[in-house]
């Protein structure tokens, strides 16, 4: 079958599903913890709750992005061995992009590039991946069944247990027993499902009312969803360019590299006792050099999450407007890891000049 086949055969499914109300997607469940799939032996006691409660589907996009990334590089690296004096295909693609962004580095680093250099193309492309994996079929609809109301008791009866240790109190059975019942009854009556079961998972119709029926209480937690949508995932790799950074300023210019956030001069004080705004100034750059891994966490999470909600409530919507904003999102992926990247290398950059007073 020709490809241009396969892609009205998607453009009709498209149309189809926007007209026909039955075959709308639904709306799935939007949460910003990634989802567990499976619960650790002992739950979140398991290790010391170093883990969380259990496997989850975030987790499991990381695995798969780093099994991805593996593969391009080792399937890349046969290829350079090979005897062909031109290049074809993926490899030359890759190795275009390669010499650019070696290039590039090399002017903003100079004699710095090759230590910078495998932290700025390994950030773009592992953020790059992570972000296009939303954009993947069946990534976030593919999954298991979820009984919503009880769903709704384990994360009512959780948040209780960790309010009651706050308190250093401890909750009871009866009284876990209590709360479980009434989320479930609660979250039962409101319906809050889009889907019934039955040998599959079905969208649940609406009565002339337009209320759904009273098994409406499913839904489909996915096997895998984007990891830059978990905080776990931007976090981490936040912390590597933020520490990095500071190891390389001090390789460059050794403990001297601290003087520019812990700035105490007496003698220039006692001569002018403004210059003691120096020192605040340092305190207030060392706090917005720690801030940094919260601003890379956080700018990556958001665009991410938000673009992923937009694709979840555009397709409940309009099937057929997810195009445009499925190719907006494909370069929202490749701009969030580019910034990311850039402004890792602009910091490390800056972190290995000298002061200016050494000048």
């Amino acid at each position: 079958m020709k490809k241009r086949y396969i892609v009205y055969a998607a453009l009709i499914v498209l149309v189809l599903q926007s007209v026909i109300p039955l075959l709308t997607p639904v709306l799935p469940v939007i949460q910003l913890p990634g989802e567990i799939l499976w619960s650790w032996p002992g739950g979140k006691e398991f290790l010391g709750g170093l883990f969380g409660g259990g496997f989850t589907n975030t987790f499991l996009a990381t695995l798969l992005t780093l099994i991805i990334l593996l593969a391009m590089t080792f399937s890349l690296k046969a290829k350079s061995r090979t005897a062909d004096e031109v290049p074809t295909g993926g490899y030359n693609f890759f190795e275009l992009i390669v010499e650019f962004a070696y290039g590039y580095v090399e002017n903003a680093a100079g004699k710095w590039a090759k230590a910078f250099f495998p932290f700025f193309m390994t950030f773009i492309l592992w953020i790059v991946v992570a972000n296009w994996m939303e954009l993947v079929p069946f990534v976030d609809s593919f999954g298991k069944w979820e009984n919503l109301p009880h769903h709704t008791a384990e994360l009512a009866v959780e948040a209780a247990e960790a309010d009651a240790a706050a308190k250093g109190e401890h909750l009871s059975e009866d009284e876990i027993k209590h709360i479980e019942e009434e989320a479930h009854h609660t979250a039962d009556e409101a319906n809050l499902g889009d889907m019934r079961q039955g040998i599959l998972l079905t969208k649940a119709p609406l009565n002339d009312a337009g209320e759904k029926p009273a098994d409406a209480d499913w839904t489909i937690v996915p096997y895998v969803r984007a990891a830059a949508t978990d905080l776990n995932f931007t976090l981490a790799i936040a912390l590597i360019s933020v520490v990095m950074t500071q190891y390389y300023g001090m390789k460059a210019l050794g403990m001297k590299y601290w003087k520019k956030f812990f700035v105490w001069d007496g003698d220039k004080i006692k001569e002018n006792p403004l210059a003691i705004m120096d020192s605040g100034v340092g305190i207030l750059e060392f706090i917005s050099e720690i801030f940094k891994i919260v601003s890379f966490a956080f700018r990556l999470l958001g665009n991410i999450f938000a673009g992923q909600i937009l694709l979840f409530v555009i397709g409940a919507l309009l099937p057929i407007g997810n195009l445009l904003f499925w190719h907006l999102e494909f370069f929202v992926g490749i701009l969030q890891a580019a910034v990311f990247a850039l402004l890792t290398l602009t910091f490390m950059s800056m972190a290995t000049q000298g002061h200016s007073e050494e000048h």
